[in-house]
C-alpha cells in the first residue's frame, strides 16, 4: 500500500513539473525557445552519460578444508545469502575454536546440524536465475558443506554420539561435568585435534564470506572488474 501512495505522489509530482514546463515555454519567443531546448538537451545527455552503470564483478575465492579455487560472478543475491551464512556462523559453536576445559562436542555438533539447515533453507529459496550461471554462491556453499564438513561427521560424529549416549548413562561418571566425561572417549585427542580444525576452516569461510557481502559491483566507465583476494582468516581463541 506504501508504494502505490508513493508512485502516486510521484506521478502527481511529475506532471506538476510538466505542466510548469509546458506554462514556461508557451511564454518563450522562438530563440528562447531554441535556448531552452538546446539547454534541455544538454542537461538530460550529462545525466545519460554520467548516470550509474554498475556490472557484476568476478570474484575468486580459496574454497577452505583445501577445496580449491572458485571464481564466478558476484550478484546482489550472492551478498544476501552470504551475509546471511555469515552472521549464522558467527553466532553458532560451530565456527569457534573448540576450548576443551568449557565446551562439549555434542553442542557443537547439533550447531553443525543447525548450519546444514539453515543454509539449505538459503540455497533453496535462490531465485531460479541465480542458478543459471555457474558456479554461483550455491557452489561455494554445497562444496564447503559437502566436501569440506560432511567428512568430518560421517567419520566422528554417530561413533561419538553412541558412545556418548552410553558415558553420560553410566553412574560413574553421575557426578562428573560432561567437559570430563567426553575426555574419556578412546579417541578423544584425535577426535579433538580434527574438530579443532574444522573450526579453524569454518572461521575461514565466515571471513570469505563477509568479503563477499562487502563487496560491490564496480562502475563500468571507471574500472574493470577485478579479482579479490580472500582476507586472511583470524583464528578465534
Amino acid at each position: 500500500m506504501k508504494i502505490l501512495q508513493d508512485f502516486s505522489l510521484f506521478l502527481v509530482s511529475f506532471f506538476r513539473i510538466v505542466k510548469k514546463i509546458l506554462d514556461f515555454s508557451t511564454q518563450l519567443t522562438f530563440w528562447d525557445g531554441i535556448l531552452f531546448v538546446i539547454v534541455v538537451f544538454f542537461i538530460i545527455k550529462y545525466l545519460f552519460l554520467n548516470r550509474k552503470e554498475y556490472k557484476p564483478l568476478s570474484m575468486t575465492l580459496n574454497i577452505p578444508f583445501s577445496l580449491g579455487n572458485i571464481t564466478y560472478t558476484l550478484t546482489e543475491e550472492d551478498r544476501i545469502v552470504a551475509w546471511k551464512m555469515y552472521v549464522q556462523l558467527r553466532t553458532r559453536k560451530a565456527a569457534l575454536i573448540f576450548d576443551e576445559d568449557y565446551d562439549v562436542i555434542v553442542d557443537v555438533y547439533d550447531s553443525l546440524y543447525e548450519i546444514f539447515k539453515v543454509s539449505r533453507e538459503l540455497l533453496v529459496n535462490l531465485p531460479l536465475n541465480e542458478i543459471e550461471s555457474e558456479p554461483c554462491i550455491a557452489d561455494l556453499v554445497l562444496r564447503v558443506q559437502n566436501d569440506g564438513l560432511r567428512p568430518h561427521l560421517t567419520k566422528w560424529q554417530s561413533d561419538f554420539r553412541r558412545w556418548w549416549c552410553d558415558a553420560i548413562r553410566n553412574p560413574e561418571n553421575e557426578n562428573a561435568k560432561p567437559q570430563d566425561i567426553q575426555k574419556k572417549y578412546p579417541k578423544y585427542k584425535e577426535l579433538t585435534q580434527e574438530l579443532k580444525e574444522m573450526n579453524i576452516q569454518l572461521n575461514k569461510y565466515a571471513e570469505y564470506l563477509l568479503v563477499i557481502a562487502k563487496t560491490r559491483s564496480r562502475r563500468k566507465r571507471k574500472a574493470k572488474a577485478e579479482k579479490l583476494e580472500p582476507i586472511e582468516p583470524s583464528i578465534l581463541s
